[in-house]
């Protein structure tokens, strides 16, 4: 009962947290990736626990979500050894290609952990731009849409597994027993329900948990480039203050100021230049440690999207009535299309913001601020320079690539309809 007791306070200050999480205004000690332990745990990726019981359960309960999927490939075998119709076969594909997806994804999530957990420290530290009156808006609306996409993400796909129960699991295509039970054992088929749909939870989970982490992480990543934009678009303002203090503190005549005044100027305009450039290369830096993450995880979301959507679409046209199972084959297509748009589109987003480094540095009131002068064209042909360079990088691509193979972008997803639709077609043919 002790332990019983430890265990539920456990659970209530863990839901009183997630609680305030949900009810907190933003500030710069709030954690950026919102819900994220408690959807690594539910899903089986990582436990944040010491407790040596705790983590026996959790070791066994990671490997119990898999059932559905061995449950699905199972039937898979037997409906191509019955020589079942194809749109039945698709079906299985579908429900195969979904949960090697996820669990492909999750393996990729464990591989990439530590990486992970820096980008997580580098959005959550926000050591920049806090001076900066935009900074604390970009950072906190994107928190806010953060939290908006999580809570509705884990209610539609828990409402979705719990109808689930549902469906007629007797003589389902591929989430009946492998073991005819129905008949013999009517109990136990009941038992069997409850827990297939039980330990579908956690894979459901799972195929939400994927999809946030690589949105949270371009979400988190979109905001503080566009601090370090902001950042770049009062250099000069930046430096005007800096050189006015340092003036107030050494006195002198007209000349003597005005001379001061020019040599700070410089001075000061190349080093909060060298601060953004900095702060421009530990972004740079981060994004290249999670590129191979980011990279694998489009190559495979857009494979599956492809295929995921083609076998769904021809399976649900296929049905001579509206059941239940249809609807759920058609809100997978939709969550997978959803998903694919999302992630596209954030990419996109996230080369806009680096590029805009770019135009607010050519936006500078450089043509003004920057007089030449014999006694300090070194400093000019400096800047000069610098802000070139700058303006240089902030064009180059990503590498968001899928290692080479094509862009990860909102008008690649727009393709890879086209290209779903034509395998739509072809296996249309054969049904």
């Amino acid at each position: 009962m002790d332990d019983l007791r430890t265990r539920w306070n456990c659970c209530k200050s863990r839901v009183t947290a997630y609680y305030r999480g949900l009810t907190r205004d933003f500030n710069y000690s709030t954690d950026f990736f919102f819900g994220l332990d408690f959807l690594l745990a539910i899903a089986g990726a990582r436990l944040s626990s010491e407790n040596a019981k705790l983590q026996r359960c959790w070791r066994v309960y990671r490997w119990t979500i898999y059932f559905p999927a061995l449950v699905t490939l199972w039937n898979t075998v037997l409906n191509v050894q019955q020589g079942a119709k194809l749109d039945i076969l698709l079906s299985c594909m579908q429900g195969m290609i979904g949960s090697s997806s996820s669990a492909l994804r999750m393996g990729l999530i464990l591989w990439h952990y530590e990486s992970l957990m820096e980008v997580r420290r580098y959005v959550n530290r926000r050591c920049f731009g806090r001076n900066l009156e935009p900074s604390l808006g970009i950072r906190s609306a994107a928190f806010y849409h953060i939290r908006k996409i999580v809570i509705p993400s884990v209610a539609i796909i828990l409402s979705v597994v719990t109808s689930i129960l549902a469906i007629d699991f007797s003589d389902h295509h591929y989430m009946k027993s492998p073991v005819d039970i129905k008949q013999t054992l009517p109990i136990f088929q009941k038992a069997y329900k409850l827990i297939f749909c039980s330990t579908l939870v956690g894979l459901a989970l799972m195929t939400v948990l994927v999809f946030l982490v690589s949105y949270m992480v371009l979400t988190g990543l979109i905001g503080e480039l566009k601090v370090i934009a902001q950042i770049y678009a009062v250099i000069f303002e930046e430096t005007q203050k800096r050189v006015q203090r340092k003036l107030e503190l050494e006195p002198g005549n007209s000349r003597q100021q005005d001379s001061m005044r020019k040599h700070y100027f410089w001075k000061f305009v190349q080093e909060e230049f060298g601060e953004c450039i900095s702060l421009h290369a530990d972004f740079l830096t981060i994004k290249n440690k999670i590129r191979p993450f980011l990279n694998a995880t489009f190559l495979t979301v857009y494979f599956s999207t492809v295929l995921s959507l083609a076998c769904g679409a021809v399976y649900v046209t296929h049905m001579k009535t509206v059941t239940l199972f249809s609807l759920e084959s058609l809100y997978y297509c939709l969550w997978v299309a959803i998903e694919c748009a999302f992630l596209t589109r954030t990419v996109s987003l996230l080369t806009e913001a680096n590029e805009s480094i770019g135009w607010e540095v050519y936006d500078l009131d450089w043509h003004e601020k920057l007089e030449w002068e014999e006694q300090f064209q070194e400093e000019y042909r400096s800047v000069r320079a610098t802000m070139m360079n700058v303006m240089v990088v902030a064009q180059q691509p990503l590498r968001l690539n899928c290692f080479g193979f094509f862009e990860f972008t909102q008008d690649r997803f727009y393709e890879l309809l086209n290209v779903a639709y034509s395998m739509y077609t072809f296996l249309r043919n054969f049904v």
